[in-house]
């Protein structure tokens, strides 16, 4: 007889009907049949041939119970269910008890091995148990190169297979290590200013110019920081071989995922670790997934108590206050930029936040037992784009979470305008210390900070005037002005990309945002036919269908899976353009031949909007459309669902990092110069 493969069949009945041998319909939290038994109805495991509890919530209910019944002090002896299969020995480890800063120490001790309070499943499993999956891009198609919650997957950062090249020859060379950390310097950590400058100083000087102090200051946690800080600026200053440059970055970061066991320690140093990794992520989101990686991170926050501001003590130095608030608005910056995406509460406040931002002067100034506050000032970033989010996290609570309209608005409206004065008042003040900078290595910076602006107030305003849960229904001006102001979206990100090598160019929020931005346009242009015919020309439209596209184009350059957003813009394009085309022509058939007049063209740049007036009608509802749908359905995309077929690294052809990376990739730019550096 011909052999045949043996296929597990994944076990849908509980324990008592597969012993009794009878169907089961699978109902959780119990099935029909144990619930006419009047019996417990427990879940059964095939791949580890045990028990398992049926519903997490039960399961954490009874446990409860018995322990509100326990003396205090004594201990759990539920195993949690994702431990169900696994060995005694291997969770031999006796953890002390911790304490979360959002349960009671009842809870506490029933979460203990279910959920710890920094960062991970379970203490016995590794750091980043739920982060398996690459980020999902906002298509109906589904997310991006996904998979099952596999630790042995390929793909799986979390319990990373041993690396098959050797540190030494994926590292950068030394001289283009040294342009790729001066860039790193100059242009990337005043943004997330994750680490002290001396630190990353260190483990760059313990790998390449062997000027530790000790032979330990070669450390796993040195190696780790020097691969992703390389992996970062490649990903940002390569001018030539880009594919090859982020193939390189990312081989560089999958061989620092070896060391997260180690480095991810649950205090400050291992969070410190993850939001390293998180900011070359947003470079590269196939890499892990973001929503579910800023959750992690926010809990951590919140554990290690950096939501708070540390008492006025003699013990407390101001190096530790000052690294304590740069690491919790990076993740704040972090989070709500994601949140605000998937249109999804944060776990971090968004109001009568305690802490201070960080000092803004240079890391050249700040040592452990001084901080010099006539330094130069360089740190003005993070101030400025968690400004940002602060205002973007109001909007979106307010039109998406139920949040109550914020004192000092009588109404929704007044609302909506002191909205656009903060926004409008943060990009005045962009542009006024912009015009008023002096250092010659700060213009480039300014530059990027005015651009960033110039992508961000029109961002607001189609967050405030599109659809949403409060107001599903806006009337046609405010679609006008959210319809022209996601072309201004779209065309500053494009022109964001066009930036010159070393500029930070995320990929992330790009993409998101132009999709978000695509369908509110083609929302906008369905919706409101002949109020765009009167104010603008075919040309100009046609202009504007072309940026979107342009721009999904450009970012497919550095995240491939990108391409995907342009298919799915042009596949919903197609009918609305067509749709538009046919009432163009409608219309003109109803004019007499000589009052038909070509519309004056406003150029493929000039964005404006009708103002507000009382008098126009809200638009009036329309029969669903496929552009509605999609609008509809992008706000409940789950980042962490669905599987893909995208290959994994371990079936991608290898890339050999080059001998003489300056060639290889044209690193050598107009070096900023710092005083002190």
């Amino acid at each position: 007889m011909q052999n045949r493969t043996k296929v597990r069949r994944r076990v849908l009945a509980c324990a008592r009907c597969r012993r009794r041998k009878l169907s089961c319909d699978g109902k959780v939290p119990a099935c029909t049949r144990c619930v006419d038994a009047r019996v417990q109805c427990v879940g059964f495991d095939s791949s580890t041939q045990q028990e398992v509890p049926r519903s997490i919530a039960d399961f954490l209910e009874a446990h409860i119970a018995t322990l509100a019944g326990r003396p205090e002090g004594s201990t759990s002896t539920f195993s949690s269910p994702s431990n169900s299969g696994d060995s005694d020995a291997h969770y031999s480890i006796q953890w002390g008890t911790e304490k979360c800063a959002f349960t009671d120490s009842l809870v506490n001790r029933v979460m203990e091995d279910i959920t710890p309070p920094f960062l991970g499943v379970t203490k016995a499993q590794p750091l980043l148990q739920c982060v398996v999956k690459g980020t999902q891009l906002p298509s109906k198609k589904g997310p991006v190169v996904s998979t099952d919650l596999d630790e042995n997957h390929p793909r799986s950062i979390i319990n990373p297979q041993p690396s098959k090249s050797h540190f030494h020859e994926l590292i950068p060379d030394e001289v283009g290590a040294n342009i790729l950390f001066q860039n790193y310097l100059d242009r990337v950590i005043t943004q997330y200013p994750i680490y002290h400058r001396n630190d990353v100083t260190t483990a760059f000087n313990s790998i390449y110019h062997r000027k530790a102090s000790n032979l330990d200051q070669d450390t796993v946690r040195n190696r780790y920081i020097v691969c992703i800080m390389m992996a970062i600026s490649l990903s940002t200053a390569a001018r030539s071989n880009l594919q090859k440059a982020n193939e390189t970055a990312y081989q560089l970061v999958r061989h620092a995922m070896q060391w997260i066991p180690e480095v991810a320690t649950n205090d400050i140093a291992g969070l410190q670790a993850i939001l390293f990794l998180t900011q070359y992520i947003f470079l590269n989101p196939r890499m892990a997934d973001l929503w579910l990686l800023t959750g992690l991170i926010s809990q951590a926050v919140i554990d290690l108590g950096l939501h708070q501001e540390l008492p006025n003590h003699s013990t407390i130095s101001a190096y530790h206050r000052d690294m304590r608030r740069r690491l919790f608005w990076c993740a704040f910056e972090m989070e709500v930029g994601v949140c605000s995406i998937f249109l999804r509460p944060t776990s971090l406040p968004i109001r009568h936040i305690e802490v201070a931002f960080p000092v803004e002067i240079d890391d050249t100034a700040i040592t452990q037992s001084v901080m010099e506050l006539t330094g130069r000032v360089s740190k003005f970033t993070q101030r400025i784009i968690c400004r940002f989010r602060l205002i973007e996290a109001e909007v979106i609570s307010v039109l998406w979470h139920g949040d109550p309209i914020p004192s000092g608005s009588t109404s929704i409206e007044q609302w909506m305008q002191r909205c656009i004065a903060d926004i409008s008042l943060w990009q005045q003040e962009i542009y006024a210390a912009a015009n008023m900078n002096r250092d010659p290595g700060l213009v480039a910076r300014w530059k990027e900070m005015t651009l960033y602006s110039d992508i961000s107030v029109p961002y607001i305003l189609v967050t405030l005037y599109r659809p949403s849960r409060r107001i599903p229904d806006p009337n046609t001006c405010q679609m006008m002005i959210a319809l022209v102001n996601a072309v201004k979206v779209a065309d500053g990100y494009f022109q964001q990309s066009e930036a010159e090598a070393g500029r930070i160019k995320y990929v992330f929020h790009p993409c998101h945002h132009v999709f978000n931005c695509a369908l509110v346009f083609l929302q906008g242009l369905q919706r409101c036919k002949q109020e765009v015919s009167q104010a603008y020309s075919w040309e100009d439209i046609e202009e504007w269908m072309h940026v979107f596209g342009k721009c999904f184009s450009r970012i497919a350059e550095r995240w491939t899976a990108a391409q995907r957003c342009l298919e799915e813009y042009e596949r919903l394009l197609s009918p609305i353009k067509n749709e538009y085309l046919d009432f163009l022509e409608h219309n003109a058939s109803l004019l007499p031949l000589s009052s038909q007049a070509p519309a004056t063209s406003r150029g493929p740049h000039r964005y404006s909007a009708p103002g507000p007036s009382s008098a126009t009608p809200p638009a009036p509802p329309s029969a669903p459309a496929k552009i509605d749908e999609a609008f509809n359905l992008w706000s409940a995309f789950n980042p962490s669902t669905t599987p893909s077929a995208t290959k994994s690294p371990s079936v991608l052809p290898y890339n050999t990092p080059p001998r003489d990376w300056n060639a290889e990739f044209s690193l050598r730019y107009g070096t900023e110069s710092i005083p002190g550096l």
